[in-house]
């Protein structure tokens, strides 16, 4: 917890470096400026202001389901359009007094709080420039993206803590910021007219600053930055995201024993009426998080179902703990119906609130605990493999328990060999997780027209037509491509929910049913998506290094992310 917290607050101070806090950086000191430029308290002000924007963004758009149905973009141009709006004002003061006078806000404001209160409007300019930057800061770090996404979902309290240390060092740092900047330019006197040439040219730059934010060129100039100088701001921030406290080790029972948390927050059980630790007690149980439209996790299911039928008899028990990664997977009528598909009878409880994973300090799907008849977890892995390691494990832990274990052996030999280093890494499509997108214009939320990329390499894809594009998906509008350079052997898409639109599916140029490589939800060259759930697309007798697949979408059909298989 405490290198998470000191990993987020270094992670604060140094988002001054990052590329999406360089184009704001002038706001930031001429917010300090415009004005009173001899008043020391604007600089606190703004960095109070936007922290206190800052976690209530946070607050709203994390935490609750109040703005479930905005488009994360319109607080963006919202932020964009206060930015211009100062700006405008600071570039026409005298059109700003007279509209104060014009609106009696002034006089009203002095006759309920009295006369000191005008000193305090010089206060309002700072305060609602702050908070406009709040949303705008929003996506500045890895850590900060880190942080919602693992740890909000799971601890709310904690993650606060971490967003609040957080937000600490980046208005520290922006403090300073303002507070050099103000003295340095006090020191100008041209500067300190707040009629002159340079007051005014600092209004220009807000109003700059905004159009950029609510076009999104803001994210290009980023991505410049990012791509074109010598620091990664990323990479950097990145190593202040702790990795997992339980890596998975080559030794077959790999961890010192501890107690096996209890199942909190676990409901709509399948196959078995709810369970207990205490139900458990005296059997040999592994616990596997699991996600339905996860590849990964699929790949695990004949493993998982082998080892179900060889120890049926031995007081081996498999307790699945299905820990949704989209929202259709919180639908328990789907995983039931992807459970009977994937013939799965050992019992199932939905983790909708992540508190399960939580408990047990979870970090990937899949992942499995192998917990002895004392309930005490013995083995941990995360991932796919090592299958032959946690056979030997299970029937360890059945001889610790006493009396004969069967003879017989699901895995035989050395299974679980890893997927191919040359095979093409699982690609999300949504902005929060995106990578190797290419073509025109870049990957942002909102609508838009995409060009695409003429020539691939390996890995990448692109888009052409008109997408809606948000943080977890791309919905096509209107007939839309897709196109992917691909290495692997198996390819499969995770789509939906639709009511039968069809994706067609073509290989290298070529409709896919015209070769031999059609997977197996694919017929006469489309994919019929029903469900939200994963689509065989290719299915390869060998692993093949270089390949082009196309997808010619309708409209109106969403798409979530592509996995392989060697």
């Amino acid at each position: 917890m405490f290198l998470i917290l000191g990993g987020a607050f270094l992670a604060g101070l140094i988002t001054v470096l990052a590329p999406c806090v360089l184009p704001l950086l002038p706001i930031i000191i001429g917010g300090a400026i415009t004005g009173n430029q001899r008043d020391k308290k604007r600089p606190y002000i703004i960095a109070a202001s936007l922290a206190i924007s800052l976690i209530l963004f946070t607050l709203l758009l994390k935490a609750t389901t109040v703005f479930i149905n905005v488009p994360p973009a319109t607080f963006t141009i919202i932020s964009g359009a206060i930015i211009i709006i100062i700006g405008l004002l600071s570039l026409f003061p005298a059109a700003y007094e007279k509209l104060i006078i014009k609106l009696g806000i002034q006089s009203r404001s002095q006759k309920m709080m009295g006369a000191g209160l005008k000193n305090k409007n010089r206060y309002i300019g700072p305060i609602i420039t702050g908070a406009a930057l709040g949303p705008v800061f929003s996506s500045c770090s890895p850590v900060y993206a880190y942080i919602l996404a693992t740890v909000l979902p799971v601890n709310f309290g904690q993650a606060m803590l971490y967003i609040v240390a957080y937000v600490l060092g980046l208005s520290i740092m922006l403090l300073l910021i303002g507070i050099i900047g103000q003295r340095f330019i006090n020191k100008i006197k041209f500067a300190t007219n707040p009629k002159g040439w340079f007051q005014r040219t600092i209004a220009i730059i807000f109003i700059i600053v905004g159009l950029l934010v609510i076009t999104g060129y803001d994210k290009k100039l980023q991505t410049y930055v990012s791509e074109y100088t010598p620091f990664n701001f990323d990479k950097l921030s990145s190593q202040l995201i702790p990795s997992s406290s339980r890596q998975s080790q080559s030794s077959v029972l790999n961890v010192k024993p501890y107690d096996a948390p209890e199942f909190v927050g676990l409901q709509d059980w399948i196959n078995s009426e709810p369970l207990t630790k205490a139900d458990l007690k005296g059997k040999v149980v592994l616990i596997d998080f699991w996600t339905y439209s996860c590849i990964n996790c699929i790949r695990t299911q004949p493993y998982l179902k082998g080892w179900q039928e060889t120890y049926k008899n031995d007081d081996f028990v498999i307790i699945g703990v299905h820990a949704p990664e989209f929202a259709f997977e919180q639908i328990p009528a789907n995983v039931d119906k992807a459970a009977k598909a994937a013939g799965l009878t050992y019992p199932i409880a939905l983790d909708n609130d992540f508190k399960t994973w939580a408990a047990y300090e979870n970090q990937y799907w899949p992942s499995s605990y192998l917990i002895d008849k004392e309930g005490q977890v013995r083995r941990y892995h995360g991932g796919e493999g090592e299958y032959k390691e946690t056979e030997d494990a299970i029937r360890m832990l059945l001889a610790e328990k006493g009396g004969s274990v069967n003879d017989e052996r699901f895995v035989k030999g050395d299974a679980g060999v890893p997927v191919s280093s040359r095979e093409t890494p699982e690609t999300y499509l949504g902005t929060k997780r995106a990578s190797n997108f290419t073509g025109s214009p870049r990957l942002l939320q909102g609508r838009n027209t995409f060009t695409p990329e003429s020539t691939l390499e390996k890995n990448k894809w692109t888009l052409g037509g008109s997408w809606q594009v948000a943080s977890d998906t791309i919905t096509a509008q209107g007939n839309s491509t897709l196109t992917f350079r691909v290495a692997a052997k198996d390819v499969y898409l995770v789509a939906g929910p639709s009511d039968g639109k069809k994706i067609t599916v073509l290989l290298d140029g070529v409709p896919i049913s015209q070769t031999d490589h059609a997977g197996a939800d694919v017929k006469d060259s489309m994919v019929t998506v029903g469900d939200a759930q994963l689509y065989r697309l290719v299915g390869r007798d060998t692993f093949d290094e270089n390949s082009v697949i196309q997808l010619q979408v309708p409209d109106g059909l969403t798409l979530n992310v592509f996995t392989f298989g060697s």
